[in-house]
């Protein structure tokens, strides 16, 4: 695909539900091929059926962004941990053919803003320890892992590793 010719991030609604779903799988099944397609789709039911994605919607914790190039492309969601004092970039996901676009880097430079606004001087984040490209970005746009821990995704457990990224005003 040639690059979009504009991408619109905004705050997501209800109505982005389906297609909110839809960029988690399709994404999923390109870049988790270690994983079963069958729990990728537990996964899928048990963290992000509609009444959780209503639940994330009506939470004071969270926010999800979309990215739009003519239909949607991409999903981050954001959550304040108040208990650990933490903010993460929980979710980023980008449809494959719309990756190396510069939409992961537009999507983190927002997620800092949202840090900022809540007073936080870091940005938190975890990542498969086999999904070694996203682990490369990361680390290449300066975050430190520093946390490992199981991730169980299905009846499948992968290696989380934990790092944050200083960010400054």
């Amino acid at each position: 695909m040639k690059s979009p010719a504009e991408v619109l991030y905004r705050k997501w609604n209800a109505d982005d539900f389906d297609s909110v779903r839809r960029i988690l799988f399709e994404t999923w099944l390109k870049t988790y091929t270690f994983i079963p397609e069958t729990d990728l789709k537990s996964h899928l039911e048990k963290f992000y059926s509609i009444p959780e994605l209503e639940a994330m919607l009506n939470s004071d914790n969270v926010t999800c962004i979309l990215a739009e190039s003519g239909s949607s492309c991409a999903f981050m969601k954001l959550v304040d941990d108040k208990a650990s004092r933490r903010f993460y970039v929980s979710s980023l996901y980008v449809l494959p053919d719309y990756q190396q676009f510069g939409i992961g880097s537009r999507l983190m430079k927002i997620a800092v803003q949202y840090a900022l606004k809540a007073q936080h001087d870091k940005t938190w984040l975890g990542v498969m320890k086999q999904n070694t490209i996203a682990l490369q970005w990361y680390k290449k746009t300066g975050f430190n892992f520093i946390e490992e821990e199981p991730f169980k995704l299905g009846t499948t457990t992968i290696t989380h590793l934990i790092g944050f990224k200083s960010i400054n005003n």
